[in-house]
């Protein structure tokens, strides 16, 4: 059980949004988002159903709250990667993409919210400021990744504002090879691969690698096609 759900006692230890979001993550981890309810979420958490109202409103409330989260982990993630690529030596484009599957399929219930169908409050400050460092790290590693010199900040730029750059393909390109694998992973449309031997490790292991690698490949060939 995750951690500050209070369990058989009930709610008891003055965080009640915390609480929900524990406990919202622990359904998701076991029924998807599919199973997901603010009833089911308010019972692990020790609640009523009507207690979440202050904190959240509403089950998109409390589905905006977990999206925001998932946003920063995925941001952290990568922001980690890329300081272990650097340090290393290795390469940075390559070291996000994995570290946006990883980040998937650590969590595939909070993946699905994140990108899902599920109503957000998509005005909401906290959740807009989340996804926007999330892209701008994309950009950010993509334009790196073809030689660019970048005068503003990414992490903070709306993506409409990209509507007319010339790496908008590339960075379109980069997000939908690596959202793409990550998400046919997690929706088990690969399943019939993870059934030969060696399951999902041996094809993460080979095939994860081999994407990255024609990723960062296409993005080096792009740079030197523009001659940057």
């Amino acid at each position: 059980m995750a951690m500050g759900v209070a369990g058989r006692g009930g709610y008891h230890h003055g965080d009640l949004r915390q609480a929900m979001i524990d406990a919202a993550e622990a359904v998701l981890a076991e029924k998807g988002v599919d199973g997901f309810t603010l009833r089911e979420c308010a019972r692990r958490a020790g609640v009523s159903p009507a207690a979440p109202a202050h904190h959240f409103g509403n089950l998109v409330g409390l589905l905006t709250a977990v999206a925001t989260l998932g946003f920063d982990e995925l941001s952290d993630a990568m922001e980690t990667a890329v300081a272990e690529a650097v340090s290393s030596g290795g390469d940075r484009l390559a070291a996000i993409a994995d570290a946006y599957l990883a980040t998937a399929l650590a969590r595939p219930g909070r993946f699905r919210v994140v990108f899902g169908r599920l109503g957000l409050k998509r005005g909401d400050d906290a959740l807009m400021r989340a996804g926007l460092r999330a892209f701008g790290i994309l950009v950010r590693e993509t334009k790196l990744a073809l030689g660019r010199q970048m005068t503003d900040d990414p992490l903070t730029r709306l993506p409409s504002s990209y509507s007319e750059d010339a790496d908008l393909g590339a960075i379109l390109f980069v997000w939908s090879l690596t959202h793409g694998f990550s998400t046919m992973l997690i929706d088990g449309q690969l399943g019939s691969f993870e059934t030969l031997p060696g399951g999902r490790e041996r094809l993460l292991k080979l095939y994860s690698q081999q994407l990255v690698q024609l990723l960062v490949s296409a993005v080096r060939q792009r740079r030197s096609d523009v001659g940057a």
